[in-house]
């Protein structure tokens, strides 16, 4: 299939699979197994695991390498393989998605390098953020996140060193949402689904319009775009989350009518 791995060769790929399918907790392929084999699931299902391993590379801000969370993700959509029961009714892309995105955040939990107090902490100044822009209409300044959270701008500017110096893993947030996978699944035809984007984007606040403007159009990585715009790295992915969450509900309202 198009979405299928890069050639290699038959007997390499099948080596390296029945590795992989080993240390899933299975054996070499072979036998009176009925099921396909890991050869052909990979085959049919390596786009989903890029595209996933994808989502959560970026909304690592770069902690991991993309590369490595597919093999984390084949090894996830193998073990799917192993366990999946057709009885339960659920289609097996479904279940696969679930393995692979469960195996990866595994991982990133094994290599978020935050302990649980920063974590809080990194929690607090997010959600004090997030609140303050809403009640204000715009970002907050520091003295005000400082005022909401009690402690001194000194301490404030040490939290977001912090923070940007671990660039944290985010597996509170799951993957961060595509705007580019919305647009695909959806049902508008393109004219009529460009007219209703463009409406919409521009009824977003300025800073998220920004965000995608960015994102998108600029392909600028999460920490260049909180750089220009002056927050956090994990600050422009609550924003881009709040934007894609609005557009798919737009799209979302556009399909029922």
């Amino acid at each position: 299939m198009s979405d299928g791995m890069p050639p290699t060769k038959p007997q390499s790929l099948r080596r390296k699979l029945n590795a992989a399918y080993a240390a899933a907790g299975g054996g070499p392929t072979g036998g009176d197994d009925e099921r396909p084999t890991p050869e052909e699931i990979i085959a049919e299902h390596a786009g989903l695991v890029r595209r996933v391993a994808r989502r959560f590379a970026h909304s690592s801000g770069g902690v991991v390498d993309v590369d490595d969370l597919i093999s984390v993700g084949i090894m996830g959509l193998l073990q799917a393989r192993e366990n999946y029961d057709p009885a339960g009714g659920r289609p097996f892309r479904t279940y696969a998605e679930f393995r692979i995105r469960g195996a990866i955040l595994d991982e990133l939990r094994r290599l978020d390098p935050m302990s649980q107090p920063q974590r809080r902490k990194v929690r607090a100044y997010e959600r004090a953020v997030a609140e303050l822009a809403n009640e204000l209409g715009r970002e907050p300044t520091e003295q005000e996140i400082a005022d909401t959270l009690g402690i001194s701008i000194e301490q404030l500017h040490t939290t977001r060193r912090e923070l940007q110096q671990v660039r944290f893993v985010s597996t509170e947030n799951d993957e961060m949402p595509d705007l580019r996978a919305e647009l695909a699944a959806t049902r508008i035809d393109r004219s009529t689904l460009r007219l209703i984007l463009v409406d919409a984007i521009r009824q977003l606040p300025e800073r998220h319009q920004q965000v995608l403007s960015l994102y998108y159009f600029q392909d600028m990585k999460l920490k260049e775009i909180g750089e220009i715009l002056e927050v956090t790295e994990a600050r422009v992915c609550q924003i881009h989350k709040a934007a894609v969450t609005d557009l798919r509900a737009v799209l979302e309202a556009a399909e029922r009518t």
